[in-house]
């Protein structure tokens, strides 16, 4: 507000000082006109007198009371005869000469210790010299407030108009200070929307967009919480196993009973350490958006052949094959995200297959599908309502996982990031299915 009225006030001010020499100047030759348009009067009252020109003696207090002096901006005129003498002079007029005998034209003149502005003409031959002058006192007054009138109105506009400015600006931006207030005592926890119906109609784009990003960190906060607390639950039962064993190792009798309980020891180990990976990985990716996630071009076929050869020598360990089926597929998004999608969906198949895993890319003119399907056991129907929940393990009773919960939720999280789609679709033989689905390139 302040920056504005400065703002106003400085142009004011130029302009008034511009409109001020202006009016000074336009003044100035106006005054002179009125002194010329005097000059001429005078002449040619002389010209009907010229007669009493010859015949008058030092006329010191004559005026000649047919010229109009009707004008008091104290216009003063001398009259000279042909012979150079002053023969005649207003009320007013100083007794010393304001110019020259043969002066013309406008001048300066100090006389008597006051300054004029002189304009002196001269009839035919002549037989008359007038000398016509204004105090430049008087003219100055004048001219000043002449000047300071003109400027009044634009004076009074002006302050009308900043007080005018002051009261729109503190009127609009009332709600906008509400509104900041509204903001500053929310809560971390706080997931309603801050009421912005007040604001003007301009800025209802900046209350959505604010309104949008309270959302997304409420969002955050939220499945920080949420993964800190899971995970610090989850955490709890390995490293009361590690402690279990380490304590079994110790009080082992023989070498076989004390490396039995290190391999357990290892293997807890080894599920703690995938846990943790697990946990920073979908920390990692929960404070992505889906404007901050990588943009690149992914050939889908070739990514998921490399997959496929990283998981290829411990299916065959365990006799399982994994057939490709692939259609040439490119799609924007992140690779190395992408690829940790197809590890987890990968390895949660070869988890539960029993000889069958089959991954295949389709692509069609809108969309590029990514499907995994394997011949296990398929989803019961508590597991695929809770599939893609974080830290869920879906074993069958009687079967036992080493998964820290997490593959399906990291899967579904690196989908939406890509604005795909995620569902659970048949697999082979009953088995179960995941499938992808993203926007074509």
């Amino acid at each position: 507000m302040s920056m504005l009225a400065a703002a106003m006030l400085l142009s004011w001010g130029a302009s008034s000082l511009w409109v001020y020499h202006t009016a000074v100047a336009e003044a100035d030759q106006l005054f002179d006109a009125a002194l010329d348009h005097s000059a001429h009067a005078v002449l040619a009252v002389v010209r009907n007198e010229a007669s009493e020109l010859n015949e008058a003696k030092e006329g010191f207090g004559y005026e000649l009371a047919v010229i109009d002096q009707s004008d008091q901006n104290d216009i003063v005129y001398q009259v000279r005869g042909p012979n150079g003498r002053l023969v005649f002079r207003s009320h007013g007029a100083p007794v010393e000469p304001l110019a020259g005998a043969r002066d013309r034209g406008f001048g300066f003149a100090q006389v008597e210790g006051k300054e004029f502005r002189v304009f002196s003409l001269a009839t035919e031959l002549d037989a008359a010299t007038i000398h016509v002058a204004q105090p430049l006192a008087r003219r100055v007054a004048l001219t000043r407030a002449g000047a300071v009138r003109l400027l009044a109105p634009g004076a009074a506009l002006m302050l009308t108009l900043v007080l005018a400015v002051a009261w729109t600006v503190r009127t609009t931006t009332a709600p906008l200070v509400r509104y900041a207030s509204a903001l500053d005592e929310l809560s971390p926890e706080t997931d309603t929307a801050v009421d912005g119906s007040g604001l003007p109609r301009e800025l209802q784009s900046v209350t959505r967009a604010v309104d949008g990003l309270l959302t997304r960190v409420h969002d955050s906060l939220l499945r920080e919480r949420t993964l800190t607390a899971d995970a610090a639950h989850e955490l709890r039962t390995p490293l009361a196993a590690l402690r279990l064993q380490a304590q079994v190792a110790r009080r082992a009798k023989n070498r076989a009973e004390s490396d039995a309980a290190l391999d357990e020891l290892l293997a807890g180990t080894d599920r703690a350490a995938r846990m943790v990976d697990s946990v920073l990985t979908l920390a990692r990716f929960d404070m992505h958006t889906g404007s901050r996630i990588g943009k690149g071009r992914i050939d889908v076929g070739r990514l998921a052949q490399l997959v496929i050869r990283e998981f290829t020598p411990l299916a065959e360990l365990r006799g399982i094959s994994i057939t490709p089926a692939s259609d040439e597929a490119l799609l924007l998004g992140d690779e190395d995200a992408l690829a940790i999608a197809l590890r987890n969906l990968l390895g949660n198949a070869l988890r539960f297959a029993r000889a069958q895993i089959a991954v295949e890319v389709i692509s069609d003119g809108e969309h590029v599908t990514i499907r995994v399907r394997d011949d296990g056991p398929g989803f019961s129907e508590e597991s695929r309502k809770r599939a893609f929940h974080r830290f869920f393990r879906g074993s069958e009773p009687g079967q036992q996982t080493d998964g820290a919960g997490l593959g399906l939720a990291l899967v579904l999280r690196i989908v939406h990031l890509h604005s795909g789609t995620v569902q659970i679709v048949p697999g082979i033989d009953g088995g179960a299915g995941i499938e992808l689905q993203f926007a074509r390139l």
